[in-house]
């Protein structure tokens, strides 16, 4: 795995990458391929997630996106450095930047800030935001990509699981229950829980999210 302090340095000396990444760090991910690209590398995007959501479909090459590796490639890159870090890399190393790449970067930007709404979105993220726009960022497609669109199968699953939430410890724990049959009549996934959780944590007195399945066995837990 190649770490964010010497990135650049082994994709110049390389010949064929390959960026290994999940729906998470995507966006990311087609920041860095972007990069790659400019230095006139042979490259592979993996993402091993299944059935990606549509609302990524925005994102610059998101139609090369592979789900196998690749055995050919000489350097495989796992993302393990965020859109802040590798922006202020290519700006100390006067890389250029372009329209697709500054995209990716705010898609991603965006994601990790949570909309610019977590405590972490300090000045240095919004002066980024700002410098990515005048680049010139498809900030608006970001935002209705992944802001404003939601899945039919999200919606049904957050109605599913509000329904079911019970509220304790004086309102501050939120407890979802989740069963299979529940994932499966709305045809949502595991991972579709996690927004449920977050948007409880914006309920007044809720401190703690938690999820279990049908054996009351916690899945997950997300606290504000």
């Amino acid at each position: 795995m190649c770490n964010k302090i010497n990135i650049l340095n082994k994709i110049a000396k390389a010949k064929k990458v390959m960026i290994v990444t999940d729906a998470k760090n995507l966006a990311l991910s087609c920041a860095l391929y972007t990069y790659v690209l400019m230095q006139h590398k042979s490259v592979s995007l993996i993402c091993e997630d299944e059935n990606l959501d549509a609302s990524l479909s925005f994102l610059p090459w998101f139609e090369m996106i592979k789900s196998k590796k690749i055995l050919s490639a000489d350097l495989t890159i796992e993302m393990d450095f965020t859109s802040l870090e590798f922006f202020t890399y290519l700006k100390g190393k006067s890389e250029k930047i372009n329209k697709k790449m500054a995209t990716a970067l705010y898609a991603s930007l965006l994601q990790e800030s949570e909309g610019f709404l977590i405590p972490d979105a300090n000045g240095m993220v919004f002066a980024m935001a700002k410098e990515l726009i005048d680049i010139g960022a498809e900030y608006k497609l970001c935002t209705k990509g992944l802001l404003q669109t939601k899945s039919l199968a999200l919606l049904r699953l957050k109605s599913l699981m509000f329904k079911s939430m019970i509220l304790q410890n004086n309102a501050k724990a939120a407890i979802f229950t989740i069963r299979d049959d529940d994932l499966k009549s709305s045809g949502a996934s595991i991972k579709d829980c996690d927004e449920v959780l977050k948007e409880a944590l914006h309920l007044p007195l809720v401190e703690l999210a938690v999820l279990l399945d049908s054996k009351n066995e916690i899945i997950k837990i997300k606290e504000r």
